[in-house]
């Protein structure tokens, strides 16, 4: 079973990022892959450093313009926004529910971020809506669908609200106190683990962190 620091693959979310200039060692107004795993932390994997190059290379010439950049970063910078939103809505909804927060206010939480990611308002939330919300978004597309197996859990594909609110029990399970001998279930403990990694590597820096998420 992975832990969240194997899941991180090595994640540093104090490291400030390299500004385009500083990338762009030959100074030729782009970046090239070269460039682009140069620049990464030491330790970086480099099959997701190509797969982050790629996301940002819209044209995919092979080469990160100064406009691909900043675009990608303002995606990003979205992606992490509705991805924080999503993650707090499961928690506002299970571990820090307090008697001054009503059920009311964490449903309208939760439900806007919901509706957001269910871009066809059928009322649940597919792989692919899923996966195209947060695409950009801090987390790679292994983290995403241990978070999204997590929160499937008939397995159907699909992600229903009555889903998020088992999530959100399962969550408060899991902060409150087990039995001394036994532990968790699997599918719990996969749960927690699942949340756990996305939040914390949500909430450890802004999406100004472009050129280290492929750490």
């Amino acid at each position: 079973m992975s832990s969240i620091s194997s899941i991180g693959g090595g994640f540093r979310p104090h490291q400030k990022p390299p500004s385009f200039e500083q990338i762009d060692s030959n100074s030729d107004g782009g970046i090239s892959l070269d460039e682009f795993e140069s620049a990464a932390p030491k330790g970086a994997d480099s099959s997701k450093s190509e797969e982050l190059f790629k996301k940002i290379d819209a044209d995919g010439d092979g080469s990160i313009s100064k406009a691909e950049s900043d675009a990608f970063k303002d995606k990003a910078k979205k992606a992490d926004s509705l991805l924080q939103s999503f993650l707090f809505s499961l928690q506002a909804g299970g571990t820090q529910k307090t008697e001054t927060a009503s059920d009311s206010d964490a449903d309208k939480d939760s439900k806007s971020a919901f509706d957001t990611i269910d871009t066809d308002a059928n009322g649940g939330i597919s792989k692919d809506e899923f996966s195209a919300a947060f695409k950009d978004s801090r987390l790679n597309s292994d983290q995403l669908n241990k978070l999204f197996s997590s929160l499937d859990q008939n397995g159907d594909g699909s992600v229903s609200k009555d889903e998020v609110k088992s999530f959100q029990s399962s969550m408060q399970q899991a902060g409150g106190h087990h039995h001394r001998h036994r532990p968790p279930p699997e599918a719990l403990q996969n749960a927690s683990q699942a949340y756990g990694s996305a939040s914390q590597l949500s909430a450890s820096n802004s999406a100004a962190t472009t050129y280290t998420q492929a750490a």
